[in-house]
């Protein structure tokens, strides 16, 4: 075998992360562990078998990372709702950062709280004023999802 041979060989055999398509997870904390190395069956950063990742996460499963996008998303995705929140506050979220999405007394947070895990859309804090009133979302939304908001609120 000719040392280009073995090269392509070694290429071939290559994983990514892209190629793990099973987790393990633990539901209790609402996050993937780590991936499963197909060739292995070990987690791909450390090399732990299921036990292993038990001792430090006691409710780890294994599951298909597309099942485990699933279960999140629909537990995002709850109703969203308006709690009432301080002149104050509302004030400071505005000025952090640049908003990410805004209208007139209505904006998202500039830093993503965290990602949609359905569809991988950044979600962000979201805070309106209502008159003398000041609300806080009561989860992170999507700049969809704020745009559907506050329209909805609007009609």
């Amino acid at each position: 075998m000719t040392t280009a041979t073995q090269t392509a060989e070694k290429v071939r055999k290559v994983l990514t992360m892209g190629d793990c398509d099973r987790c393990f997870a633990s539901k209790e904390r609402g996050t993937i562990i780590d991936t499963i190395d197909p060739a292995t069956g070990l987690s791909w950063c450390y090399g732990k078998t299921l036990a292993q990742c038990r001792e430090e996460y006691p409710d780890a499963e294994e599951m298909s990372v597309g099942a485990f996008c699933a279960w999140k998303a629909e537990r995002q995705r709850t109703p969203i709702a308006w709690t009432p929140t301080t002149a104050e506050r509302f004030d400071d979220m505005l000025n952090v950062l640049p908003p990410a999405a805004g209208v007139r007394g209505a904006f998202l947070v500039g830093e993503p709280y965290d990602h949609d895990a359905g569809n991988g859309q950044p979600r962000f804090q979201g805070f309106r004023q209502w008159g003398k009133e000041f609300f806080q979302s009561n989860r992170p939304l999507t700049r969809a999802e704020f745009r559907a908001e506050i329209a909805r609120l609007h009609d």
